[in-house]
């Protein structure tokens, strides 16, 4: 038991010398804190939210809808596949009076596909949710994973 107690009293005063060397702070008169710089670069802000079917989010002066789910041809998680399969999806997206309906086809497994572009913005599609347990299930609330990224800090 005195061994441990000698062990550790040696190991903390070892970590307590050797935490900061006196010497060289009074050298430099700034602490390791102060030598922080304006060039460390700051974060881009980065949402992830949810769009169920027929629901829209605003993205600047454009607006997307999540229209529908045209095929969900994904593998159940039950079930073992050769191909893990895919879902296709309409979205539509506004700008101003001008509408573009896109097909859009996500793998199983997910993927990071930029959907729009506007000058401070950009927005992915992650994944679609749920995904299915079992064959032929019918799954009603369908939802999108989207990724928004601020392009500008």
């Amino acid at each position: 038991m005195k061994f441990y107690l000698l062990a550790l009293a040696v190991m903390s005063m070892t970590l307590s010398l050797n935490a900061q060397n006196p010497a060289d702070v009074a050298e430099s008169g700034k602490s390791e804190e102060n030598l922080k710089t304006t060039s460390d670069k700051v974060q881009v802000p980065e949402i992830l939210t949810i769009l169920g079917v027929l629901k829209d989010m605003q993205v600047d002066d454009k607006i997307i809808t999540f229209k529908s789910v045209l095929n969900d041809g994904r593998c159940p998680k039950k079930v073992t596949c050769v191909w893990a399969g895919e879902a296709e999806i309409l979205i539509e997206i506004k700008d101003g009076e001008e509408s573009i309906a896109r097909k859009i086809t996500i793998p199983a497994l997910g993927f990071h596909r930029e959907i729009l572009s506007s000058p401070t913005h950009k927005v992915y599609i992650k994944n679609l949710t749920p995904y299915p347990v079992k064959p032929g299930e019918n799954i009603e609330n369908y939802q999108l994973l989207l990724k928004i990224v601020a392009t500008k800090p």
